[in-house]
């Protein structure tokens, strides 16, 4: 084996641990990504999350994830969030905004390559009852179809 090759599978291995280390989270009880169009993320376009929640007595808090890539042309992000609410037919939509750079055009977040992923608070919830939680995404950016956003994620964890 060439060192080239040993160093290509250290580096692997490493990778490979650290995704496991940083995935093993007990309090995580859902995670998921979902992919807007490559050719742009329309306004039009929804993502819809179905999050199943078993414990009624639990309060969860809920963040959303970005990845964008450097294509992204502006340095915030709007989202319309909807969310059901306790009996699961109501949905409550909010207006939020988060910075994806700081105001000297740097890229907030982690980055790798051309991408940039980036974790934001969006709210705390206390289901009364056991059920699906279903969260629907869309931009609220002017654009109709906007350029640079790779991924949205949801992500859910029981509070202690």
């Amino acid at each position: 084996m060439t060192s080239r090759n040993l160093q290509k599978k250290i580096k692997f291995t490493l990778l490979a641990l650290l995704l496991f280390l940083t995935a093993c989270d007990s309090d995580t009880i859902y995670h998921s990504y979902l992919h807007p169009s490559k050719d742009g993320w329309r306004k039009s376009d929804t993502l819809t999350f179905k999050a199943p929640i078993t414990d009624s007595l639990a309060t969860y808090h809920i963040s959303v994830e970005v990845r964008n890539r450097e294509d992204y042309p502006y340095s915030n992000f709007y989202l319309f969030i909807s969310h059901n609410t306790q009996d699961s037919t109501v949905f409550v939509t909010d207006t939020v905004e988060y910075a994806l750079a700081d105001k000297a055009g740097n890229w907030l977040g982690t980055g790798w390559g051309n991408f940039y992923q980036s974790a934001h608070s969006y709210i705390s919830i206390s289901p009364k009852r056991s059920g699906n939680l279903v969260f629907k995404v869309t931009h609220g950016m002017r654009d109709e179809t906007l350029k640079g956003i790779n991924d949205v994620g949801i992500e859910i964890k029981r509070q202690k």
